[in-house]
């Protein structure tokens, strides 16, 4: 992915190889995971990493240079770029199905309470402390993409509370995997909204110590979510 991490292979779908190359990076941009400045790995090892050939990560670089999400220089290599646009977020609903949704759905449902559940017994105060920082911050933030970016750090870090790097690895990596439904469920001040109540639930189930309440939050967090997105695409 960068100089110092790396990306599982690439699980084919049924696009183009470039475009499903495009839509894994755009993701990991769009979200966070990749930050501003980040200098990926390069085309070279970036084809090792996602098990496709060199040309198609190049091509893939290409258009997502052309779409302003990176910057490549001689010499420097590829850089994610300082400003990601809207239409990058907007773009990653592109080619979305019910079937994709209806998946990363069920895939949250299935880890997340039990990530929160142990979060609960071992998170400390810095934790509890950086979580509430996140929290306030997406109680004022009017912008999609930073809503989404916000969103996938709060998570991440309620993972980073299990003290289990296995989970939190898994965190991280499956970003890409649920980006869709995230960023449908933050394009309205509705999703943002909810997104915020259900993070706030979720903060005072951890901050007491209470593994069945903080399970139990996430459950109904993750319900009212995948609700809101059924309707919006209805």
């Amino acid at each position: 992915m960068t100089d110092g991490q790396a990306l599982a292979p690439l699980q084919r779908g049924g696009g183009s190889l470039r475009d499903e190359i495009v839509a894994r990076l755009r993701a990991l941009i769009v979200t966070g995971v990749l930050k501003p400045g980040d200098r990926l790995a390069t085309e070279r090892d970036l084809a090792a990493q996602l098990a496709v050939s060199r040309s198609a990560v190049r091509e893939a670089l290409l258009r997502l240079e052309s779409a302003g999400l990176v910057e490549r220089r001689q010499g420097s290599g590829t850089r994610v770029s300082g400003r990601i646009p809207v239409s990058a977020v907007l773009a990653t609903l592109e080619g979305d199905d019910d079937g994709t949704v209806a998946a990363s759905a069920e895939f949250r449902t299935v880890v997340e309470p039990q990530i929160a559940r142990l979060a609960a017994s071992r998170i400390d105060e810095e934790q509890i402390a950086a979580l509430a920082a996140l929290l306030a911050e997406s109680d004022q933030v009017r912008d999609v993409e930073h809503s989404v970016r916000l969103d996938v750090a709060f998570h991440v870090a309620i993972a980073a509370a299990t003290r289990n790097p296995l989970l939190t690895s898994l965190s991280e990596l499956t970003v890409s995997w649920t980006v869709e439904a995230r960023v449908s469920s933050h394009l309205d001040e509705e999703g943002r909204r909810l997104s915020h109540d259900g993070h706030a639930r979720l903060l005072r189930a951890l901050r007491a110590g209470d593994p069945d309440g903080a399970e139990a939050a996430m459950r109904v967090h993750l319900d009212e979510i995948a609700d809101l997105v059924e309707r919006a695409r209805a």
